[in-house]
């Protein structure tokens, strides 16, 4: 089913590369047809004012001595307007030839705005089932000649064949509703589901993109799900970035958070849990920083410093290597500890730099007994507790009987979840109940601390912690 008395400008080009802001038109071709008939044919090579790629040459066959006299796209716009004035501008993957066609129309100081149809989309939604609606596979599949492949008017003559096709088994009237200005067909991802996206709610939450494989390849957050999709394919920017991402995009599912904080931490572990390919941001897992303790072969307690790893359990970590030194050094210098044995000092002979100033008591060279050295390793552990507070954030959960809770347990993000609205927690362990286990990394900490230094005080609510809570910590963490 057609729209009464339309004529579609079925168009194709070739270029110098897929950046619209930076590549150029070599050749284009129009098809003109009623969607039944081919009523005429334009096509011209153009000289795209710059040297076209060896890739591109090798993959097109047009070199750059073919296009050296052809005429520039501003001498050709007569001939393009005559073709597509008053037409439907249709092609395959249609907003790459439309972009480049509109940005060269910008350059010669023209404008060119066109109804347009994609005949992927249509062809997905007219003719589904097939496993591939690139134009070369799906003509192989439909019987549709296609010859001069990866030249404009090879491309375009099977084009219109294809919209011929279309035209009459589209019983349900998809090409009309695509034609409706309201409609999003045109601006959607040419395998991506109208139906999919318009099940997207208008709420806060997290959406992750699915290339045909149903792999993660990009997470995002957004306060309004729907418009927040929506803006990654409106607008007038088209780059080859761009335009690969879409095209990769085959499916969307969204994930409603309940607030800020829940969103942004869902996001965080999707990203590195996936590791998606459009991603940037947190995808490297930067590790924290911890202070550790042990107890030396001669029985003297020690401290170091290193990174934190996925199941360890640290006396209390940091954003940095810097910050955690300058808390051992305080640290040391409080309870008057060997600084050789927390790590601080690297001596080549037994002693410490320290000891030998006489600001060191001498358990380095075995001076001081370890029951003596040992008590005040101990209240130094102490310390560390008191400046490591375990505590939940609490927030606003996905209906009025829950509260979203994030658990820190000394300082270190263990991962989130929802309880009761009536329900008292004042331990890890309790906390432990209801969260699911995540994992702690510098992202996730910038990502704390910034909210909470933000949020309300009643947000939080400090909690006691104990060995029994670490033991169980010690290899449930988020499997990555």
């Amino acid at each position: 089913m057609k729209p009464t008395h339309a004529i579609y400008a079925v168009t194709d080009i070739e270029t110098t590369g897929g950046s619209i802001a930076h590549g150029r038109i070599t050749e284009i071709a129009i098809v003109l047809t009623d969607g039944e008939q081919i009523i005429d044919r334009f096509s011209t090579l153009v000289n795209p004012e710059q040297l076209i790629p060896p890739n591109i040459t090798h993959l097109t066959g047009i070199t750059n001595e073919m296009v050296a006299n052809a005429p520039l796209f501003h001498e050709i716009i007569p001939q393009i307007e005559s073709f597509t004035q008053g037409a439907i501008f249709v092609a395959h993957n249609v907003n790459f030839d439309y972009g480049f066609i509109r940005e060269s129309y910008n350059r010669a100081g023209e404008r060119f705005q066109r109804k347009k149809l994609c005949t992927v989309r249509l062809s997905r939604k007219i003719i589904p089932g097939f496993p591939s609606y690139s134009l070369g596979k799906i003509c192989g599949q439909l019987g549709i000649p296609l010859t001069d492949r990866h030249r404009a008017l090879g491309d375009a003559d099977a084009t219109a064949l294809l919209l011929h096709l279309l035209v009459e088994k589209d019983t349900k009237g998809f090409i009309k509703e695509s034609l409706n200005p309201r409609s999003k067909e045109a601006i959607l991802p040419p395998h991506l589901d109208k139906e999919k996206f318009e099940s997207i709610p208008n709420e806060m939450g997290v959406y992750s993109f699915y290339n045909q494989k149903g792999k993660v390849i990009y997470v995002g957050k957004a306060i309004d799900l729907k418009k927040r999709v929506h803006a990654h394919f409106s607008g007038n920017t088209n780059t080859k970035s761009k335009n690969n991402f879409a095209e990769n995009i085959h499916d969307v599912s969204v994930e409603i958070c309940s607030n800020e904080l829940i969103m942004m931490l869902t996001e965080a572990h999707a990203i590195k849990k996936h590791w998606p390919i459009y991603n940037r941001s947190m995808k490297k897992v930067t590790l924290n920083y911890g202070l550790y303790s042990y107890i030396d072969q001669n029985g003297y307690g020690r401290f170091t410093l290193g990174r934190t790893g996925k199941h360890d359990r640290p006396l209390i970590s940091f954003r940095s290597a810097y910050e955690s030194r300058k808390y051992l050094e305080v640290l040391c210098a409080q309870f008057e500890l060997c600084p050789k044995l927390c790590s601080l000092q690297t001596p080549q002979h037994t002693s410490c730099y320290s000891y030998e100033v006489d600001e060191c008591k001498g358990a380095c060279v075995e001076e001081e007994s370890v029951t003596d050295y040992n008590q005040r390793f101990e209240k130094a552990i102490l310390e560390t507790d008191k400046e490591n507070n375990s505590f939940i954030i609490r927030g606003k959960g996905r209906n009025d009987e829950v509260n979203s809770i994030v658990l820190l347990q000394k300082g270190r993000y263990k991962g989130y979840g929802e309880a009761p609205k009536d329900a008292v927690i004042t331990s890890v362990e309790e906390a432990l109940d209801y969260i699911n286990y995540g994992y702690d990394d510098q992202d996730i900490q910038v990502l704390i601390n910034a909210y909470v230094r933000k949020c309300d005080e009643n947000e939080l609510v400090w909690i006691t912690h104990s060995e029994t809570a670490n033991a169980h910590f010690g290899g449930l963490l988020f499997d990555l």
